[in-house]
């Protein structure tokens, strides 16, 4: 119905356009015709002022002219009723009507005494009555001219208004086809991000059944080999392998999404160089040595050593660029991270990340689009490699959110090349900086929680013996409740110091973990305002985190939990 519509508008506007050209361009030719009978009626009402008074001098002097007289009757009689042969045309207008009438009862009475001058009467009547003839006519002739003078106005007024209307038109039109323009642009672009999106869940669809397929698959084959120990450790990796895929397929999802809505917060905080290029190392190197692949970081021309910036994502950034090398990086290929200084003041340096490998390449016309959504360079690829196709234009913004900027280089066959610049700032000289061994320190250290207490509120039955068995591995002692009252009531009900930790669900019925960490910390007893109380959620977005302390939490664990992450969080509070 609208293209319809649509169709039907660009139709009748041109249409009106060229009827409107038309009508003015008809209405100009029929009014310079008009404009020019006018003059033709005012120049033979000056033909009769001017022969009349040449007739009257010859008749004084007793010279007739009848041949004058005749062609005087006829001027006088087509301006009164428009017929003649002197294509003069009847002027419309009243008081034109009137003294041309006036004028020409008053020439009969000139041609009668003209007879009797002619038959030796006296000639002062003649005189007298030229004269008032004279004054008729010069009157004839300003009415004559002041209707003119008012059809050229009115006509320069029509004019006008109708060029006004045909320029509006035309404005309207070029407005109307630009606005037109950019609708179908508009659509065309929501018709391919349609089409890209639909060909996005179809990837989606096939992604994230591959991951669970493995979960449901491995999870049968290890109930059917509950006898057989090394078979179930090794269903039980692949569980682990598959849920970590699931789970990085489900943040790439959330992260674009975030960034579409404009959601996305960026948040500085001082953080180690040293310690991100270690943990980067440590994810990729053993990665790449299965896959036979060289990979190597070189940061050795660095001088900074803390920053001020968004660890999580700047590590996001780096992370999605050297999966995607060491994806399209065949066995015996290399992938090397270089980080550089490109320029440092006392409060500011401008970091540099190049990622280099020599895998498959791309093409020019993908490099185009490569930092869009959704964007793969074949069908295929998401089938033979993997991947969502979110990664890069994920890192993307995030780079340009941060006031960055990042190039590729590549070509086909011969690698790619990622250069990824990002100004941050350099903390204060007095700064404190951050232990690194105690940042690691905690991933190989023994977990014990022997004779710790407690409380877990936790409305999914699932996640609470989760949660349960991994604390109770450890030697806690772990009370279950099952929303946020009930851990309300039974902290309240305990022995103060009875419990050493609180972890806290945050979406609960009956009451949520928000509040019922505001009612435990107003509880006037002394631990209600010192024991830890560590929010489990499964948004680890920075406003979910911030809204968890501003509510009396002192820390967050998202969720799938991750055993090393638990430890890491819990330990400093026991």
């Amino acid at each position: 119905m609208i293209n319809f519509s649509q169709k039907l508008s660009q139709k009748i506007m041109p249409v009106l356009l060229i009827v409107l050209f038309f009508f003015i361009s008809i209405t100009s030719l029929s009014s310079i015709s008009h404009l020019q009978g006018n003059g033709r009626v005012i120049n033979y009402a000056g033909i009769v002022r001017g022969a009349s008074q040449r007739l009257v001098k010859q008749e004084l002097n007793y010279t007739p002219n009848d041949s004058l007289i005749q062609y005087l009757d006829e001027i006088i009689c087509e301006l009164a009723d428009g017929n003649g042969n002197n294509d003069l045309i009847l002027l419309p207008d009243p008081q034109f009507q009137n003294h041309i009438n006036t004028m020409a009862q008053s020439w009969e009475l000139l041609k009668a005494e003209i007879l009797n001058v002619r038959n030796g009467s006296d000639s002062h009547r003649l005189f007298d009555l030229s004269e008032e003839f004279f004054v008729l006519a010069d009157t004839t002739v300003s009415a004559a001219e002041i209707y003119s003078e008012t059809c050229v106005s009115n006509a320069k007024f029509r004019l006008i208004c109708l060029n006004l209307v045909f320029i509006v038109l035309v404005a309207l039109f070029w407005f109307y086809s630009q606005q037109q323009k950019k609708i179908n642009d508009a659509l065309l672009a929501a018709e391919n991000a349609s089409q890209a999106k639909s060909e996005f869940l179809s990837r989606m669809s096939h992604e994230i059944r591959t991951p669970m397929n493995g979960i449901i698959g491995m999870t049968a084959v290890a109930r059917m080999s509950v006898d057989n120990r090394k078979k179930l450790l090794d269903c039980l990796n692949k569980i682990d392998l598959s849920s970590s895929y699931l789970m990085t397929l489900i943040n790439d999802i959330l992260d674009m999404s975030r960034i579409e809505s404009g959601k996305v917060e960026l948040y500085d905080e001082e953080f180690e160089l040293p310690r991100l290029i270690d943990r980067i190392n440590t994810m990729f190197k053993q990665k790449a040595e299965d896959a036979g692949i060289r990979f190597y970081i070189d940061a050795r021309g660095l001088t900074v050593r803390s920053v001020i910036g968004d660890e999580l994502r700047i590590s996001q950034i780096i992370i999605n660029i050297i999966s995607n090398a060491l994806k399209f990086t065949p066995s015996g290929g290399c992938v090397h991270l270089d980080i550089t200084e490109k320029t440092v003041q006392d409060d500011l340096v401008s970091l540099q990340f190049m990622i280099k490998d020599n895998g498959i390449g791309m093409s020019e016309e993908f490099q185009s689009r490569i930092f869009e959504p959704f964007e793969q360079a074949e069908a295929s690829t998401s089938h033979q490699y993997g991947g969502t196709g979110l990664g890069l234009a994920i890192s993307y913004n995030f780079v340009k959110m941060m006031h960055g900027d990042i190039t590729v280089a590549s070509k086909p066959g011969q690698g790619s090349c990622f250069t990824i610049t990002l100004p941050l700032k350099c903390p204060p000289q007095n700064s404190k900086q951050p232990e690194t061994q105690a940042a690691f320190a905690t991933e190989d250290a023994e977990c014990s929680l022997d004779g710790i207490s407690i409380l877990l509120a936790e409305d999914n039955e699932i996640n609470s013996e989760i949660a349960s068995a991994i604390l109770e591995s450890c030697g806690a002692a772990v009370k279950p409740v099952w929303n946020g009252k009930e851990a309300v009531d039974e902290f309240a009900a305990s022995l103060p110091g009875q419990y050493k930790l609180i972890l806290m669900d945050i979406q609960m019925p009956v009451m949520d973990g928000l509040k019922a960490s505001r009612s435990i910390r107003s509880i006037n007893r002394p631990d209600a305002r010192t024991i830890p109380i560590l929010g489990l959620s499964a948004n680890a977005f920075h406003h979910d985190i911030d809204a968890a302390h501003q509510n009396g939490m002192d820390g967050y664990i998202s969720k799938p939990i991750d055993i090393t992450k638990l430890f890491e969080t819990i330990r400093p509070y026991l």
